[in-house]
């Protein structure tokens, strides 16, 4: 599927799920809105948006999975320059404000939180696929045959994964481009969690002053879905 979309936008969004996270006995669940919602909703998910010199940013927060918050990315050029969108440099300042229950201090973020590298991302996806398929046909001399047999199965299975995740990582997956007047992208961008973070602050550097578009972390003790 090719990113690079010219004139209209295009929106991709999965359905939102709460997710688990604890850093204290209770357990919680984490939720994740605009700071100031622009009021329209699409596919149960409310867009956030910004523009700066006619460059439009389009988002929305997709899902947290286990490692990362996911936001899905929609960035028109209506500029008469060229604009380069690079989702390395994007990053967000996690603030927290409140003492939550069972936490014993206010958590601190000393500095910026990058997003995932998305070349980065998809080698260690190729890496990993790599890696179980050559597992899966080793031969093994001193394993039982039982043993080595599961082995095979096992990474032959994995490696399949891997390749499965690693073709929808592909497929949505924002990734460097440099847009010409008139032309939009869109896809994901993946970030560290910052579970004890109350306010993230994105900033996006597609000119020379950062736009800034701000989301809003809550806790519950039921999943708001």
């Amino acid at each position: 599927m090719k990113s690079i979309v010219r004139g209209a936008r295009r929106v991709l969004l999965l359905t939102s799920v709460a997710v688990a996270g604890s850093c204290a006995p209770a357990t919680y669940y984490l939720s994740m809105q605009p700071n100031q919602g622009s009021g329209i909703w699409q596919d149960g998910h409310e867009r956030a948006m910004a523009s700066r010199d006619s460059i439009q940013v389009n988002m929305a927060f997709v899902r947290y999975d286990d490692e990362s918050l996911i936001f899905d990315f929609d960035i028109q050029n209506q500029s008469s320059k060229p604009v380069l969108v690079a989702p390395e440099q994007f990053s967000y300042s996690a603030v927290n404000t409140t003492l939550h229950e069972g936490e014993q201090y206010i958590a601190y973020y000393p500095g910026p939180i990058k997003a995932v590298n998305p070349e980065l991302k998809l080698d260690k996806l190729e890496m990993a696929v790599a890696y179980n398929l050559r597992e899966s046909n080793r031969v093994m001399l001193l394993a039982s045959p039982e043993y080595a047999n599961q082995t095979r199965i096992l990474h032959s299975t994995v490696a399949a994964q891997a390749q499965t995740q690693k073709e929808e990582t592909e497929k949505h997956i924002l990734r460097k481009n440099t847009l010409v007047p008139g032309q939009g992208i869109h896809g994901y961008v993946y970030f560290p969690r910052a579970n004890q973070a109350d306010l993230l602050r994105m900033s996006l550097p597609l000119r020379s002053e950062p736009l800034v578009i701000e989301y809003k972390q809550s806790r519950s003790r039921e999943p708001l879905y």
